[in-house]
Formats: C-alpha cells, sequence, structure tokens
C-alpha cells in the first residue's frame, strides 16, 4: 500500500508537520509505504498531481481549506481521501468520522472503507471554476471570512473571528437577492443570508443546512430572510439550537443547480475561505458532481 501524506505547514499554528511525521511514524508501523509532502500555496494543486499517481490513498493534515485544495487532484486520480485535522473547524473530518489521532489515521489506512462522495462547482462568467466541498455562503459569515483573510498573519482560532465580526456586524447590510433551484423560483427580491451547501457541518455548531449529505447528489439550499442586521442574533441563536427549521420564514430547498443573482454584487465565502477569485460576484451558478470525491473512512463509520 502506497499513501501520500500531505501537510499544511502552518495549519494549527505549526503543529500540522509534527503530526504528518507521527502517521508517517504509525503507518509504517502496520507496513504502510508513506511519504510527506508540504502543501504549496496558490488556487490550484498542480504540485500534487505527479506524487499522487499510483497511491492507494491521500491524507491530508491541515484544516478544510487544505481538503479544498486536494480535493480536485484526488478526484481526478481516483485516490481516497483521508482528513487528519489540523484546522480550526475541520467540518469535513467532523461530517466523515475522523480525528487526528495518528494510531487512528493508520488504522484507517489499512481497516478504512471507500464511500464515495459529491463536490460542486461554482461558476461565475469570465471565472474559472471554484470547488465546493462542504458550502459557499453570502452575506454576514461571508464578509466576516473576508475580513479576517484580510489581517491575518498566520494559524487562526475562534477568538480570532471576534474582531472581524464585531465589525462586519456593525455594517452589516443584507443582500437582496433572485434565487433558482433547478430552474424554480425560490425567492425573488428577498433580503437576507444565503447558504448553499453539500454538508450539514458548520461552524461553531451553527448547522444551518442540517438535512444536507455529502452523498445524496444534491445541494441543499438555506435562506434566512433579515431585513438588517437585528435580526441576525436571533437566526443565528435558533440554528445552534436546532429550531431555525421549524421557522416559517425560513427557504430551504434542494436541487442539483441553484443560480442566485445579487443587486449589487456581494462577496461569499467557499469551504470558510475566501474564494480563489475573491470579487463580489452579481450572479453565481452552482451544480452538484455526484459521487466524484472517492473517502477513505474509518472502520464502522456510517454516513448520515
Amino acid at each position: 500500500m502506497s499513501v501520500l501524506v500531505i501537510f499544511n505547514p502552518i495549519s494549527g499554528a505549526g503543529r500540522a508537520r509534527l503530526i504528518a511525521e507521527r502517521v508517517q511514524a504509525e503507518a509504517i508501523a502496520r507496513g504502510v509505504e508513506i511519504d510527506l509532502l508540504p502543501t504549496r500555496p496558490g488556487a490550484a494543486a498542480p504540485w500534487l498531481r505527479g506524487p499522487l499517481e499510483g497511491r492507494n490513498a491521500l491524507v491530508v493534515v491541515g484544516g478544510d481549506g487544505a481538503i479544498r485544495l486536494a480535493a480536485p487532484e484526488a478526484s481526478r486520480a481516483g485516490v481516497p481521501i483521508v482528513h487528519c485535522p489540523a484546522g480550526n473547524e475541520n467540518l469535513f473530518a467532523r461530517d466523515h468520522g475522523m480525528t487526528a489521532d495518528p494510531a487512528a489515521v493508520a488504522a484507517t489506512l489499512v481497516e478504512g472503507r471507500v464511500h464515495r462522495i459529491d463536490l460542486a462547482r461554482a461558476r461565475v462568467t469570465g471565472r474559472p471554476d471554484e470547488v465546493v466541498v462542504l458550502m459557499a455562503s453570502f452575506g454576514f459569515d461571508a464578509e466576516v471570512v473576508h475580513d479576517l483573510s484580510g489581517v491575518r498573519t498566520g494559524a487562526v482560532s475562534n477568538l480570532s473571528y471576534l474582531r472581524p465580526s464585531l465589525r462586519q456586524f456593525r455594517a452589516f447590510d443584507p443582500p437582496r437577492m433572485k434565487v433558482e433551484v433547478d430552474g424554480r423560483s425560490v425567492a425573488d427580491g428577498i433580503r437576507g443570508l444565503a447558504m448553499v451547501a453539500n454538508s450539514r457541518q458548520y461552524a461553531g455548531r451553527i448547522d444551518l443546512a442540517r438535512r444536507a449529505r455529502a452523498d445524496d447528489g444534491l445541494l441543499d439550499l438555506v435562506i434566512l430572510p433579515c431585513e438588517g442586521r437585528w435580526q441576525l442574533p436571533g437566526w443565528l441563536l435558533r440554528a445552534r439550537l436546532g429550531l431555525h427549521l421549524r421557522d416559517s420564514r425560513l427557504i430551504y430547498a434542494t436541487g442539483k443547480k441553484i443560480d442566485l443573482e445579487f443587486d449589487p454584487a456581494r462577496r461569499w465565502q467557499v469551504d470558510g475561505d475566501p474564494p480563489d477569485q475573491p470579487a463580489p460576484v452579481r450572479s453565481i451558478t452552482f451544480e452538484i458532481e455526484p459521487g466524484v470525491l472517492p473517502v477513505l473512512t474509518p472502520s464502522g463509520f456510517q454516513a448520515g
């Protein structure tokens, strides 16, 4: 068995390299051939293509951003991916029952089962497609992500989001949007927060798309209608308690293709980071790609 481990040098305040070395040691003890490779900055990962050829699995030590970086190449090569979480929220690992315990990662390499999940493509006219592994959103959280990205100098923690959140709350103006799901209008002129999800997981356990599954061939759309910033705390509290799905104002829909239009153009975030092309968008389309990413899940893990 031949495995490649990639690690984000800045994830977990530099802990990723140490975790990767421990995974390597545990895997070698189980007879696994394993190599380490640091990730490189940039929107694409051509540096991964050659080292990934002929591998039986790819271990990603880092956060959700590292998973998004590696997913297109793992999908292309048909190499199952394992997340060894070393980031802030680690939503992908949470969704697939994975931990940062090196012994558990090594056991998954030997005993795990391959489970195929969906990816999504975000398309904006005149720009390269963006891969979406977990979710994309528009509104308050997207503005916070961009704010933090503009000031961060290294690894982040939950505390890092405090000042950007306060700044963006004071300035928050909910976007006005028009939304279609599989060609059917679900919102026209409504203001609020919008999320397109391929996973039910979200930061701080504020899981807006609680019905979403990564393997159902569908995207979940969630819109929290919001005319002003003072409605935002109530929505977030209800979402944290799982009560937002009972609110008659909530818009929730599923489909294979979701089109959004904004007036004026708005910034968005993908998998907890600014997109590769960070300029605001006026219109954007999300389409699902069913079952294109193989994931090596721990023995006994049940999806759903």
